[in-house]
């Protein structure tokens, strides 16, 4: 259950914004953009500012703050969402009264403002799609409070429209959230990249030049677990037993300490990527290795002739812990493996799997002209 002091506390924040909020009755014509993670949102936000310079307010997170200080310095107003007071005399004022707010996460403070039926909400998510439950739907949700879950619903009453790359996606949305909504049919605006050929040479010639071999590529991203505890893989035995026709690379979760831990003496392990994102390491990547993350979505687009296998090794205390799409093993396009063994006669066989009906089911939107399409809307929004 939860401590008393800390609902009691919620209810006054919220109270708080509510106040402010109610009485903020000046409209303004900024589109606000809610950071909290800069690696998948720096796309959306350069295409905001290209387009909408003076528009552009950015309320972040403190893990975005290196983002935001960039556009700081080219003149958007940019507020730290971490400070309370800051959030009272500065953001909800400014998202009260905006035009457009766009959102890549959940952000708690939304339940106490009061947005005027003008205000379009966005949700602009992290991710392109989803294997492990989410929201409402999560199994730590439905262990909080009934006064959690019912701040939680109010965040996400808020949102008006989603930014999808599939109708698979906001029957997702819908059901973890627990929500009706616009969906705003245009794909995920990082996929955008894989669809221009400039983009993928440059990207493929970069991997190149660090990493020059002619050896397949096996790149292992998983997931981030908040109990933090070591992966089942002993990496020199999955390079031995492969051979040396593959070269290793380990992408941990940003706050996976545990894995940057195990790989760290690994010399048969690749973890330092110099300046490459994973978005630019994808096109270069003969099989993906991951678990319940989001990265499959963009791999199948990046890489249509590559491969993928599943190593869920925590999949049944996962599925209880956390939750995982009640058709992932329907879909999943690849090998679904629980321990090493497994794993590594997965890499080896041959493989004639296309990601053809994945993309159907998952990236139906996505043509290469998202942010085409989101600079339309945004505009039409504004034209009326």
């Amino acid at each position: 259950m939860s401590n008393p002091l800390v609902l009691a506390s919620k209810e006054l924040y919220l109270w708080l914004v509510h106040l402010v909020s109610k009485n903020t009755t000046k409209k303004n014509d900024k589109i606000v953009f809610l950071l909290s993670f800069p690696t998948t949102s720096q796309m959306a936000l350069q295409l905001l500012y290209k387009t909408f310079p003076d528009k552009l307010v950015i309320c972040y997170t403190k893990n975005s703050k290196d983002l935001a200080t960039y556009y700081e310095q080219k003149g958007c107003s940019t507020y730290c969402m971490d400070g309370f007071s800051i959030l009272l005399k500065h953001i909800v004022p400014v998202v009260t009264g905006s035009q457009i707010v766009f959102c890549d996460n959940y952000f708690a403070f939304l339940a106490g403002v009061r947005f005027s039926s003008h205000t379009k909400v966005v949700q602009l998510w992290h991710a392109n799609g989803a294997i492990k439950s989410f929201g409402l739907a999560a199994e730590y949700t439905k262990k909080v409070s009934q006064k959690d879950r019912k701040r939680y619903r109010e965040v996400y009453e808020k949102f008006t429209h989603y930014v999808v790359s599939s109708e698979k996606m906001s029957q997702t949305f819908a059901k973890n959230y627990q929500q009706t909504f616009q969906e705003l049919p245009f794909g995920y605006l990082p996929t955008d990249l894989f669809f221009d050929q400039q983009w993928l040479s440059r990207a493929k010639k970069l991997f190149k030049d660090y990493f020059p071999t002619n050896k397949k590529v096996a790149l292992y991203v998983p997931t981030y677990r908040e109990n933090d505890s070591e992966v089942p893989l002993n990496f020199n035995n999955l390079k031995r037993q492969l051979g040396n026709n593959w070269v290793i690379m380990v992408k941990p979760h940003p706050h996976d300490t545990m894995l940057y831990q195990q790989i760290k003496s690994e010399k048969e392990v690749i973890s330092d990527f110099k300046e490459m994102d994973l978005t630019q390491l994808l096109p270069s990547v003969d099989c993906l290795i991951t678990d319940y993350s989001s990265v499959v979505f963009e791999y199948s687009l990046a890489n249509p002739n590559g491969k993928m296998v599943f190593f869920c090794y925590d999949y049944d205390e996962y599925n209880k812990e956390v939750g995982i799409e009640e058709d992932f093993e329907k879909w999943a396009p690849g090998q679904i493996v629980t321990n090493e063994e497994e794993l590594i006669t997965a890499i080896k066989k041959e493989s004639n799997q296309t990601f053809d009906s994945f993309n159907q089911m998952w990236n139906e939107y996505a043509q290469g002209n998202a942010c085409e399409q989101l600079v339309k809307w945004v505009k039409k929004v504004y034209d009326n």
